[in-house]
């Protein structure tokens, strides 16, 4: 087994703080459209929470999946599922600590992070056939 410890102790926090970093980036443009109240504000940064956490976490985890794995002639796969889990695991920790509700969406994500990792892998061991 050709598990590549380093990238994956790199690659998992990055593939966590990317899709957090992305929607940090878009809310300070959502409340300055100055569309609505602020409530009606808020709202809006949580229904494009729902989307970009779950999609940025995918699509994150499938970079940081072919990142880790990348370069090595055997178990690609195994390297971008190990990332997607780490992701995910630490994804639900989180939200554990924080109290914040679990629900459908959030198994749904941690789901899409895993096979994000995997599809990363498996992308990274196609390109090096």
């Amino acid at each position: 087994m050709n598990l590549r410890v380093r990238r994956l102790a790199i690659a998992a926090p990055l593939a966590e703080l990317i899709p957090v970093a992305v929607l940090t980036a878009l809310l300070p443009m959502l409340l300055a459209s100055g569309g609505g109240t602020l409530v009606y504000q808020i709202m809006e940064a949580q229904r494009l929470a729902l989307w970009v956490g779950p999609i940025g976490g995918f699509v994150a985890c499938a970079l940081g999946g072919w990142w880790v794995s990348r370069g090595t002639s055997a178990d690609t796969e195994r390297n971008g599922l190990t990332l997607g889990v780490a992701v995910a695991a630490f994804d639900l920790a989180l939200l554990a600590v924080s109290g914040a509700p679990f629900g459908a969406l959030m198994v749904l994500s941690a789901i899409g992070r895993i096979a994000g990792g995997y599809v990363g892998g498996w992308w990274a061991g196609r390109r090096n056939r």
